[in-house]
């Protein structure tokens, strides 16, 4: 059956077209974006944080996030909430009817952790997480 069907050959003559241009910006763009992003985790975590099979190794969820979600994460700590800052907190251990006090006390330390250059890599996410969890162990202990 050699039969295409309209919408297929449309889709082959644009895929087509859009390679075969010389003003190509939107692959330009593309390989700019995921060179980048592919050039900041291979320079900065190497493959420690990675399995053979591309899941993300025990113990290294915490860096792994805060490195591809770092500025909503950063948003978030400095609004007081929000699904980025919850899902950090989960990743730390943070029970669920203690997310809202994580949430409001890493918020306090905002300007604290947003001097953290944490695109220097495994140095800088290592300090950022183990600021925020020196200050919710200080809280949870002072609370017993």
């Amino acid at each position: 059956m050699q039969h295409f069907g309209t919408g297929h050959g449309l889709a082959v003559l644009g895929v087509f077209l859009l390679s075969s241009s010389s003003g190509c910006t939107i692959k330009a763009t593309l390989d700019t974006t995921t060179d980048g992003t592919t050039e900041f985790l291979s320079s900065s975590t190497g493959k420690a944080w990675w399995t053979e099979d591309g899941l993300v190794k025990r113990g290294e969820q915490a860096r792994a996030f805060v490195a591809t979600n770092q500025d909503n994460l950063l948003q978030e700590i400095a609004q007081g909430h929000g699904e980025y800052v919850h899902a950090f907190g989960t990743i730390l251990g943070v029970p669920s009817h203690q997310q809202v006090r994580f949430q409001r006390l890493i918020q306090n330390q905002y300007p604290v952790l947003v001097e953290i250059p944490l695109a220097l890599g495994n140095d800088q996410l290592n300090r950022f997480i183990g600021h925020v969890q020196q200050t919710w162990n200080r809280s949870a202990s002072s609370n017993l």
